[in-house]
């Protein structure tokens, strides 16, 4: 990851087949695996070490595209695991499953790390990073802390030619991460975890083709501020021949948001039938009601959408698990979350700058909370009836209860919205989740596996103005994976080569609908679909100094029914039988390193790196006005420099030949298209410093 110079979750998952980082406004990421995303609880799941992370709910129901995008410094491993983890790692991992493993305390050694970063970004503002970390023995053997903290400025390059801004999308992020570390002896370890991390960006991320490339011309500013804090604390115990693992977590995700308001309130101020709402009359409305209602709406303009939020989770796991290498290997635990989350919806007119005014001055303002809770156990089991085939068993019991509520305070034509008593609705379920695999070593470089894994997702319930009672709750969606590969190594090890074929059966699938007015969209079942696709990664060390990689995913997914939700004619639109998925069909990355002597004590190195993104869709109708499509785009990394083992000196390009890339784009109600794009192209200069 420091020879890519990632910092954050898309700079690393684009090296991996068939992984997918959608980057939107700041604090906004939905990750996809194998084709498999989309609104509603997250589909793939996030571990900070043992603790899952999800993001708030939001007015939708969405956590899934809120994941925390915690810096990536001082980590140990990334782990990536593609295909349902339901068994082990439950709700919310049908896809995959990505664990972030942070650096440990170390007793043994002091040890101290710093790295500085600056770059210049093409029609942009410059971007700089400054961090450290610090591993310190605090009774040798027994009590280590380790620290580590960063301060990083992400460029600007969209405009606001309206307001006459330039680069409003610049962004920070700084936090701190301490983890302590206590070794009573040599079967116990103990580590408790602490992260804090604060994310600003003082303007909107996006931008519209339809002004020019890297521009906007919204009438508002548009700032988003992101508070991310978890305190973990994990305990281990070997006897016996076993491993007890316990681990209690509990984190807060604190979000202020803003949405540009002034298409649909400047839509609804022309409308006749709102015109008539606005009066309260059956009749329509006269020439001169119609030009004070209009007169009216118009004043109300600029107006945006002010969302502060909250999430407040806590998780516990405990389990056992063998330890050593023995015939039979097994996994027994129990799993618990607990999570509330609540974000206050005001839409107010805008301040003379395009700002949000304090006091706010509503035009609406509704609230939606949330709780949830989840109770699980699960097991896990592996034999070898010989000794080159080893049989796995898993399951999962699952039950979990979500209760969404909300309330209007104050309603407005304008908004689609009108007061109402605070309501809430409950979904719950419970089931059981299997999976059974077998692998086979023909030798010991070649191994070949088939598997079948179940994953599952949570259902809930809208919380959306003057929504029909029975598209109020939605139900779980699940799928049934399929997958045969072959992991290898060559020619003594220097070759790797590793492939994969997988089915994916999807039923109940939670999808976006929008109401019949284009103000609102919620979450509804409708239809199935079936994701066929592949992967191929390969890595190769011909020569000293020289290591070769190259990754390909292929995915094609279709609809296996029509996608209608029962009774709502606003979700026509929606796709039928054989419409292709929204998922990028095509990843492909290959990077080139190599490292020669430059003195008896200092090496040379240089890396190109290339990833390529293919189209998606939102969307499975191109008629549908919000349909579009983003992805497709190559991008080029070099990277060259000096190093030894306390020190390394860099000088590097991000994407080279200055493509556009559409890392996400979506439509909503006046806004089409609006745009997130990876940088221009950056260059810059690196030092890392280890002592």
């Amino acid at each position: 990851m420091a020879q890519l110079g990632a910092t954050q979750l898309q700079d690393y998952f684009r090296q991996v087949p068939n992984v997918n980082v959608a980057q939107g406004v700041l604090g906004q990421s939905r990750v996809s695996v194998r084709g498999i995303g989309g609104v509603g609880e997250a589909t793939t799941g996030l571990y900070f070490g043992e603790v899952p992370v999800t993001g708030p709910s939001g007015t939708v129901g969405d956590p899934g595209n809120n994941a925390p995008d915690i810096n990536l410094y001082d980590i140990e491993r990334v782990e990536v695991l593609r295909g349902p983890q339901g068994t082990l790692y439950g709700a919310s991992s049908m896809a995959g499953t990505l664990r972030i493993i942070f650096r440990k305390p170390d007793a043994t050694g002091f040890e101290a790390t710093a790295e500085g970063q600056y770059a210049a970004t093409k029609g942009g503002s410059d971007s700089y990073f400054a961090k450290a970390a610090l591993n310190l023995p605090v009774v040798r053997d027994l009590l280590a802390i380790r620290v580590s903290g960063y301060y990083e400025s992400r460029p600007g390059f969209v405009d606001n030619i309206r307001l006459g801004r330039k680069d409003i999308n610049r962004s920070t992020a700084k936090g701190v991460r301490v983890l302590v570390g206590l070794d009573p002896d040599p079967d116990t370890n103990l580590t408790g975890t602490f992260i804090y991390q604060r994310s600003e960006a003082d303007d909107a991320q996006g931008w519209f083709p339809s002004v020019a490339t890297f521009k906007t011309d919204t009438p508002v500013i548009l700032p988003f501020e992101n508070n991310f804090r978890l305190f973990n604390l994990t305990g281990r115990h070997h006897f016996g021949g076993v491993t007890l693992t316990a681990s209690a977590a509990t984190y807060r995700y604190d979000i202020v948001r803003t949405l540009d308001f002034t298409p649909s309130v400047t839509a609804i101020a022309y409308s006749p039938a709102a015109c008539q709402g606005y009066y309260g009359q059956a009749a329509a409305c006269s020439a001169t009601q119609f030009a004070a209602y209009n007169a009216y709406g118009i004043s109300q303009t600029p107006a945006l959408g002010y969302q502060p939020g909250y999430l407040r989770t806590r998780t516990a796991e405990v389990r056992l698990a063998s330890a050593g290498e023995s015939w039979l290997q097994w996994t027994l635990g129990a799993f618990y979350e607990k999570r509330r989350d609540y974000i206050d919806s005001h839409v107010t007119r805008a301040a003379a700058d395009g700002s949000a005014p304090d006091p706010l001055q509503d035009i609406s303002y509704r609230f939606v909370a949330n709780r949830l809770r989840q109770l699980a156990g699960f097991a896990e089991a592996s034999f070898r009836p010989a000794d080159a085939l080893t049989l796995t068993g898993g399951l999962r019991y699952y039950d979990y209860e979500k209760v969404t509520g909300g309330q209007t305070l104050l309603g407005s034509v304008l908004t689609g919205s009108v007061v109402s008593p605070y309501s809430e609705r409950t979904a719950r379920t419970n089931g059981w989740l299997f999976k059974a695999n077998a692998s086979y070593e023909f030798s010991p470089d070649v191994m070949a596996y088939a598997n079948a894994a179940q994953g599952y997702r949570p259902g809930g319930a809208n919380n959306i103005p003057s929504l029909q009672n029975s598209l109020v709750t939605y139900r779980p969606d699940s799928l049934w994976s399929y997958e045969a590969g072959v992991k290898s190594r060559w020619f003594g090890g220097m070759v790797t080569m590793n492939a994969a074929l997988f089915q994916i059966d999807w039923k109940d699938m939670q999808v976006t609908a929008r109401t019949g007015d284009g103000l609102f969209t919620f979450l509804a079942n409708a239809g199935g679909a079936r994701v066929r696709g592949g992967e191929l990664e390969l890595s190769a060390r011909p020569a000293h100094g020289v290591e070769l990689s190259a990754t390909f995913g292929h995915v094609i997914g279709k609809l296996t029914s029509d996608q209608v939700i029962a009774g709502f004619q606003g979700a026509a639109s929606g796709g039928r039988k054989g419409d292709r998925l929204g998922m990028a069909p095509w990843t492909a990355s290959a990077s080139a390193p190599y490292a020669w002597p430059l003195t008896s004590t200092l090496d040379g190195t240089v890396r190109a790196d290339l990833t390529y993104t293919g189209e998606g869709r939102t969307g499975f109708n191109p008629a549908d006005p919000y349909f579009t499509t983003d992805g497709d785009f190559a991008m080029v990394n070099l990277r060259a420099g000096m190093q030894n083992d306390r020190l390394g000196l860099y000088l590097f390009v991000q994407n080279l030949a200055d493509t556009n890339g559409i890392a996400s784009r979506v439509s909503t109600f006046g806004a089409p298209n609006l745009s997130f794009s990876i940088p221009p192209r950056t260059i810059g200069a690196n030092i890392r410093l280890t002592y």
